[in-house]
């Protein structure tokens, strides 16, 4: 229930968010080359939008494990030995998260002591800046889950690399075993197909 919920806060929050930015974008765009009245606090909106958008993308991708990186070692490797290397990935992703965190509410407190507004809207920085510890936030429990799910065994970490690797095992047991190896050690005798059927072939498969 709480993984649904947190999904769908991001989800509707990264929906939003870029929905608002191309809609403003798209208003202020009209309004210099139509109007030639240029708005002068839609590069400020968006700018501050844009961060909160990539914080709660960087979450969504946590999730879907889907960050760029190198993760052949780790899909090359099974059982206890690829969890530890999956453990290690996860807590340098949460430590990550949580100094991040720790500095964008340390950024917060003093932007809100300092009483600085944002110079086009006029308002309170601290209230954009707080995408910085919601979105490290995000993050830090997705990294968690993600470790939840790695110590139970399963596979929450996954690559291409790992997406390759698994293909070229498939492939692999798929031709180890040739269909005309099979038949011969089963004992039955192989014809071409559409051969007629001879004296010696019906002899053969007589006898037992």
């Amino acid at each position: 229930m709480f993984d649904k919920v947190l999904t769908l806060t991001e989800n509707v929050l990264m929906a939003v968010t870029f929905f608002t930015i191309t809609m403003v974008a798209f208003v202020n765009v009209v309004a210099r080359y139509v109007f030639s009245a240029s708005l002068s606090f839609t590069g400020e909106l968006i700018v501050n939008l844009a961060v909160l958008l990539t914080l709660v993308g960087a979450s969504a991708a946590t999730r879907m494990g889907s960050h760029p990186g190198f993760s052949l070692l780790r899909d090359s490797l099974r059982g206890g030995r690829r969890m530890a290397v999956a453990l290690v990935i996860c807590a340098a992703m949460f430590a990550f998260y949580a100094v991040f965190c720790w500095l964008g509410l340390d950024m917060v407190q003093k932007q809100a002591a300092s009483g600085r507004l944002t110079p086009a809207l006029g308002f309170p920085q601290w209230i954009f800046s707080l995408a910085l510890p919601f979105g490290a936030l995000l993050g830090g429990i997705r990294t968690v889950q993600i470790a939840v799910i790695e110590l139970r065994g399963g596979q929450a970490l996954v690559g291409e690399e790992s997406e390759a690797i698994e293909a070229a095992e498939a492939v692999r047991a798929e031709y180890a075993e040739p269909p005309v190896a099979a038949a011969g050690r089963s004992g039955e005798t192989t014809r071409p197909a559409g051969a007629p059927r001879t004296a010696g072939h019906e002899q053969g498969e007589s006898q037992p």
